[in-house]
């Protein structure tokens, strides 16, 4: 008599589908890679994103086929050693809080592959992103030039910190910078020639700038100020001046469009501040000499 096996019961059988499975998968993610990269003509940042999308959803789908075989001996497992899955979920907290930030992530569509964020005071765009970490391509501090460093950030971090989204406008953005004054140069006196200067400087983008503004307007429904350019003068906990510069412009001409505008004004109130000198010094000692011939004056 011939006995009767439950091959389902073999863990042979399981071993085996599991690896089919992930053999499976790593193929179609080859494929799938290879298409994407040799029949589109998409942006580079856009086939990072594809090939992002498809690796995750194959890692899920892998995951939910394994879960499937594996069911009965988890099941067993899990009864017995309670206490061991319990100090199991201690050991990977951190593992499992950035599977919980991926959810978040993916849930509330907080960014993809090509998005530019900043999130715990690191700012770049996103060139990859996995169950449990985001990785970056650094900007310059204060720009959007890169650094030349990758920063890999754990998704756990979606869920302490607040992540911010630049890549609403990616081809221009809200630029605003600030320049700090020593209180012995009257910038108020000032105001017209250095709005004059930040016009006549953001001339080249203001019509791209205009237009993006025009559309950010209507894609989010929110009442942004009407002027192309906005400056406003303030002071510090120092006691210092400072010029606030905001304006939407193209993010190619971020960069030098800042530095220009601080070069030009900043020479500009420094000069005026040596031609105010020795007018002060002169108009002191004319009160001076009138003091001291008034004293003069009033001994005789």
């Amino acid at each position: 008599m011939i006995p009767d096996f439950d091959l389902a019961q073999l863990p042979i059988v399981n071993i085996a589908a599991s690896l089919a499975i992930i053999l499976l998968m790593l193929l179609i993610r080859l494929a799938a890679g290879h298409a994407i990269r040799s029949r589109t003509r998409a942006a580079p940042h856009q086939q990072r994103r594809w090939e992002a999308n498809i690796r995750n959803l194959l890692f899920f789908l892998a995951l939910v086929g394994l879960v499937l075989i594996w069911a009965p001996q988890l099941r067993t497992f899990a009864l017995s050693l309670t206490a061991v899955a319990v100090a199991l979920v201690l050991a990977t907290k951190e593992l499992i809080l950035c599977f919980s930030g991926s959810f978040m992530r993916t849930s509330s569509r907080a960014f993809s592959v090509g998005d530019w964020i900043e999130i715990g005071g690191i700012r770049g765009e996103v060139v990859d992103h996995s169950v449990f970490v985001t990785t970056l391509h650094e900007f310059e501090p204060g720009s959007f030039s890169y650094a030349g460093r990758t920063a890999v950030v754990p998704n756990s971090a979606f869920l302490g910190q607040p992540m911010r989204n630049d890549s609403l406008m990616r081809d221009h953005i809200h630029l605003c910078f600030s320049l700090t004054v020593d209180p012995a140069i009257d910038v108020f006196a000032e105001r017209g020639a250095i709005e004059e200067m930040v016009s006549r400087r953001y001339a080249s983008g203001s019509k791209e700038g205009t237009r993006a503004d025009a559309a950010l307007k209507e894609r989010l429904g929110v009442n942004l100020p009407d002027d192309a350019v906005q400056i406003s003068f303030r002071t510090t906990d120092l006691g210092r001046y400072r010029i606030d510069i905001g304006l939407v412009c193209p993010t190619r001409l971020a960069d030098s469009l800042q530095n220009d505008i601080t070069c030009e004004v900043m020479s500009y109130l420094h000069r005026r501040a040596r031609r105010q000198r020795p007018e002060e010094a002169a108009s002191e000692g004319q009160t001076d000499g009138a003091a001291r011939e008034e004293g003069a004056s009033s001994r005789a």
